[in-house]
């Protein structure tokens, strides 16, 4: 799924269900935020994680939650990968169930892929989830019942 088939589902949610959006969600990031994570992070985020930052910020996103580059924020991305760095030791944490579990972007060469792969807690491992990138997710999790 691209940007503006992502961005057509999202005004579509939007209309059918507001109270879906009601919770406030992190302010949007700058060219200069994501400048400055990844070098924090010594890696390059996935093309479509960084259009998501610019566009919706993160935090609270309809049925979901996104880390965002908003420095206050309790789903601060960089924050919460250095509170978890065994699990996140080959991946780039970006999201949770709020059971445990994490969803991530696997990292190669300080490049993290557009790949969304899930971290169970129960086995402590890494599994493949099936969405190729950040909207296909999106689309799936947050923006469907």
């Amino acid at each position: 799924m691209n940007f503006s088939e992502f961005e057509q589902l999202l005004n579509a949610k939007k209309n059918l269900h507001p109270i879906w959006f009601e919770l406030p969600s992190d302010s949007a990031a700058t060219e200069e935020d994501i400048t400055e994570a990844q070098n924090d992070l010594a890696l390059r985020l996935p093309v479509e994680y960084r259009q998501f930052l610019l566009k919706h910020g993160g935090g609270y996103f309809a049925l979901g939650i996104v880390y965002s580059l908003d420095r206050d924020s309790d789903f601060n991305l960089a924050r919460i990968n250095r509170q978890h760095p065994l699990i996140g030791k080959c991946h780039l944490l970006f999201s949770e169930n709020g059971c445990g579990d994490f969803y991530g972007f696997r990292i190669e060469k300080n490049q993290c892929l557009a790949e969304v792969c899930f971290f169970d807690h129960e086995t402590q491992a890494w599994q493949q989830t099936g969405y190729p990138e950040l909207f296909s997710f999106l689309a799936e999790v947050a923006l469907s019942i």
